[in-house]
């Protein structure tokens, strides 16, 4: 049986992804991209009032090629629209897929063991707005992915992908850096002793032996590791003082 493909919100980009391919990040530009079209639509509107409110009667033949124009360009606006919400950046646990168009697909890829550096920029525009660019850096010629604009929930994004392309395996939403039950990056020989049960160098109650085992007792200054052959031996050699013979006990 053929494996799976994992799901995206994106139909288009379904087809794309191969069998056992586990997308870690799914990317869509950030709104701020449909401000420039907005902007000039609504600028083109204003002119195109002025005129029809200035424009005399004599003149007023011009004024249906201004309505004209402003339509154009609102119909320019709603296909920067469409192909803002038909933009898709995919990462996935092989590689970083770049989905464009609506009727005409293009797709760019870069394979994660390409990457060999991925940089992240926050201008102080896309802090206020929450948004941010990926700088990827790979290894040979240049990539069509080497900069990924105006990203949503930046933080976010970045550790999914970091943790894909650096190998460091998926994140959970509450890891922030290690959860409670985490080993810790170090262990002093006093904590070692404790995770034994040796407080002081008495024994206090450890983990469980394998049955046949003495507990380990650690006195100040011995070395925290000993073999099962120096155990033995230790234990076989400190018997304690010998008491004297008395034959008439036998």
């Amino acid at each position: 049986m053929a494996a799976e493909v994992a799901r995206v919100a994106h139909r288009g980009l379904r087809k794309y992804l191969l069998p056992g391919e586990t997308p870690v990040a799914e990317i869509r530009h950030h709104r701020i991209v449909l401000l420039k079209p907005f902007a000039i639509a609504v600028g083109v509107l204003a002119l195109v009032v002025w005129l029809d409110l200035s424009v005399s009667d004599a003149n007023a033949g011009i004024l249906g090629y201004a309505w004209w124009a402003w339509f154009a360009v609102v119909g320019w606006a709603a296909w920067k629209w469409i192909e803002w919400r038909h933009t898709r950046v995919v990462a996935t646990d092989k590689r970083i897929v770049l989905f464009e168009g609506w009727i005409n697909h293009k797709v760019s890829m870069m394979p994660l063991k390409k990457v060999t550096d991925m940089g992240y920029e926050r201008s102080l525009l896309g802090r206020l707005l929450g948004y941010g660019t990926f700088v990827l850096e790979s290894a040979g010629q240049d990539q069509a992915l080497s900069s990924i604009e105006f990203v949503p929930d930046p933080d976010d994004n970045y550790r999914a992908i970091c943790s894909v392309v650096f190998g460091m395996g998926p994140l959970d939403d509450d890891d922030e850096g290690g959860s409670a039950d985490d080993e810790p990056a170090w262990e002093t020989s006093e904590d070692f002793t404790t995770h034994l049960g040796v407080v002081d160098g008495v024994y206090v109650g450890g983990p469980p032996t394998d049955g046949y085992e003495d507990p380990p007792v650690v006195s100040h200054g011995a070395s925290i590791y000993r073999s099962r052959d120096l155990l033995r031996r230790d234990r076989d050699a400190d018997t304690g003082e010998l008491p004297p013979y008395d034959p008439d006990a036998y």
